[in-house]
């Protein structure tokens, strides 16, 4: 599959309506992905996580979403089954704990939208943090760039930034907890991190000085 960024349109707990509270950017490269969720009332994480997307079945298509991050510490894997609706949106279902209700495990609904990326360079990959120390996970599609990192403390951080090609310049859309180690590809005053279109899957490569895998690594058409 090719890279997808995509936007969650609306999200229904039943039997209550559908609404969406907030900003929801997730990214997906080869078998990983990064998802942030922000509130749209204060600019706050409402759930972020990230790490392998398995495709259990293709007719109907049922995914599983294993995590290695997950700010509400909900380490079980979550399944939906999607279907297309007939203007394009994905439509998932599935059960998982709702935070509204105590961790109350309901039944939901979501739709997605897949959006072209942002314009910048035709790479896109996602990495993770190598060794002992704070779990890191960083993606960039395009012009799009996520990084989140687990609680340091009670915090739990993370990063959304956007290349304005106009200005050559990145814009930070969102910078949200305790990020002080996670990786700012705005604060570098450059188009992308030293050396990354070179990186390869399966390589470690340095970031900031500090080692990660290279998770997902493909070109943009």
């Amino acid at each position: 599959m090719a890279p997808r960024v995509s936007i969650r349109i609306s999200l229904r707990w039943l039997p209550d309506t559908a609404s969406e509270p907030t900003d929801t950017l997730v990214f997906g490269v080869g078998a990983y992905y990064l998802d942030l969720r922000v509130l749209k009332s204060n600019n706050s994480i409402d759930w972020a996580l990230a790490g392998e997307r398995q495709v259990i079945s293709t007719d109907p298509m049922k995914v599983r979403f294993n995590k290695t991050l997950d700010s509400l510490n909900m380490t079980e894997p979550d399944e939906g089954d999607f279907t297309k609706l007939p203007n394009g949106d994905d439509f998932e279902i599935g059960r998982m704990p709702c935070p509204e209700r105590g961790m109350q495990v309901t039944d939901y609904e979501e739709v997605w939208r897949q959006i072209p990326p942002v314009p910048g360079p035709k790479r896109a990959w996602i990495l993770e943090s190598a060794g002992e120390g704070r779990k890191i996970f960083v993606g960039r599609i395009g012009g799009g760039y996520i990084a989140m990192g687990d609680k340091k403390g009670e915090t739990f951080g993370a990063r959304r930034e956007e290349w304005d090609k106009g200005r050559m310049s990145w814009e930070v859309k969102y910078k949200i907890g305790d990020v002080d180690d996670v990786p700012s590809v705005a604060d570098l005053g450059a188009e992308g991190f030293e050396g990354e279109a070179d990186w390869e899957m399966g390589n470690t490569v340095i970031v900031l000085g500090r080692g990660y895998l290279v998770r997902a690594f493909e070109f943009l058409e």
